[in-house]
């Protein structure tokens, strides 16, 4: 999990990396926000906020290159990113009467032997490879600060004995993970769980 600076929107929260799909995420002839882009948008993302590379032979240290010619130059030194690894846990939608509005995927995989990190000291302040449980006794006790997503994927994180069974809990759930809050008549916003095709 990374710490996120006092600053902007999610400013203060431990989250997991992540950020926004960028022009140089979605392939050419695709548009809208399709899952491609999303997967290529978090290999980039965790690359620039950890200094890992997920790729196809296993994680390593993330290239320095020139915003916006991230994919490209992986294409042009043969490095082929790990975006078919990525297992899709769910997609979250902010409500209609939100402010400002997210459709979020998360994804889970298997990382093995990860290099050093290295945080993006712009976004963030810092990090930790942190078992669920532990990140979760760290909110209650408010030494952490997060948000719900962050929270409900840590729960069905710590559900699981092992990654191997996080990964084939979450495998297959593409289609059926769509979780979008209610907002009932008081303007209050029900509470959601890990949407269906996840334990």
């Amino acid at each position: 999990m990374v710490h996120r600076n006092s600053r902007g929107f999610f400013g203060g929260l431990a989250v997991f990396p992540g950020g926004k799909v960028e022009e140089d995420d979605v392939p050419d002839g695709l548009t809208g926000f399709h899952d491609l882009a999303h997967r290529k948008a978090a290999v980039r993302e965790l690359a620039e906020e950890t200094g890992i590379l997920l790729t196809a032979t296993g994680p390593v240290p993330a290239p320095e290159v020139r915003e916006g010619d991230f994919h490209r130059s992986l294409a042009e030194n043969g490095v082929v990113s790990a975006v078919d690894e990525l297992v899709l846990v769910s997609r979250w939608v902010t409500p209609e009467t939100a402010p400002r509005r997210f459709d979020t995927r998360f994804y889970v995989v298997a990382c093995d032997g990860a290099p050093a990190v290295k945080i993006d000291a712009e976004e963030l302040i810092g990090y930790d490879w942190i078992a669920p449980d532990l990140a979760l006794q760290r909110l209650k006790t408010g030494e952490l600060s997060m948000f719900r997503p962050t929270i409900a994927h840590l729960e069905w994180l710590r559900s699981c004995s092992s990654v191997d069974e996080a990964i084939e809990s979450a495998r297959g759930a593409d289609g059926r993970a769509l979780a979008v809050p209610l907002t009932v008549e008081d303007g209050s916003v029900l509470p959601i769980e890990m949407p269906v095709g996840t334990r």
